[in-house]
């Protein structure tokens, strides 16, 4: 049986593992998700799944399918905190999540699995400015478990390819770099004073 059978659904669940003790710590209030990002990245990696599936990349996908499915969960736990849903998005958020939006509607535009790919990385980090920016502002307010579990998703994900193609490891390597990013930033919080 081939590395990748095993690799890559555990590095999913692993994924999915993060994703579930986010949502756990969302709803009791000792994480707070931004609405933007967390909505966005539910949309981004369904974009890229997709177009995944399109180019037939096989078990890779699996990835980038738990990679959205995660922020759903957490988006879901999130409604549910008092003054979640009123949250009204900043003037930078919403600028964010508008390039975020139009590489989705530039990926519908094309109809090219690789250029949706591209558009769908490019949404995903687009969406994710707002996090970034709130790591690095006030790290208390995030968990670094969930940022951790995804790269060694993605890291799982990488080392089982077979052959290195744009469509098989272009979101795994994205999703690796924003989350060493992350836990970079994260990293302050237990530097502090």
């Amino acid at each position: 049986m081939p590395l990748s059978m095993i690799a890559v659904p555990a590095g999913a669940v692993l994924n999915l593992g993060g994703s579930g003790v986010y949502a756990l710590r969302t709803l009791r209030g000792s994480v707070r998700p931004n609405p933007v990002t967390w909505l966005l990245w539910t949309l981004a990696p369904g974009v890229a799944f997709a177009a995944q599936l399109a180019r037939h990349v096989g078990l890779p996908a699996l990835t980038t399918l738990s990679v959205g499915l995660g922020p759903l969960l957490v988006l879901l736990c999130a409604l549910t905190r008092p003054g979640f849903p009123g949250a009204r998005p900043n003037s930078a958020e919403l600028c964010c999540a508008a390039l975020s939006l139009a590489a989705l509607v530039g990926w519908r535009i094309t109809a090219q699995p690789d250029a949706a790919l591209a558009l769908s990385i490019l949404a995903d980090g687009c969406a994710a400015v707002p996090t970034v920016v709130k790591c690095h502002r006030s790290p208390e307010t995030e968990d670094r478990t969930v940022y951790a579990l995804m790269g060694v998703s993605a890291v799982l994900t990488l080392v089982t390819l077979p052959a290195w193609t744009f469509g098989a490891a272009g979101f795994s390597c994205y999703l690796l770099v924003l989350c060493g990013t992350l836990l970079v930033l994260l990293s302050r919080r237990a530097s502090r004073p």
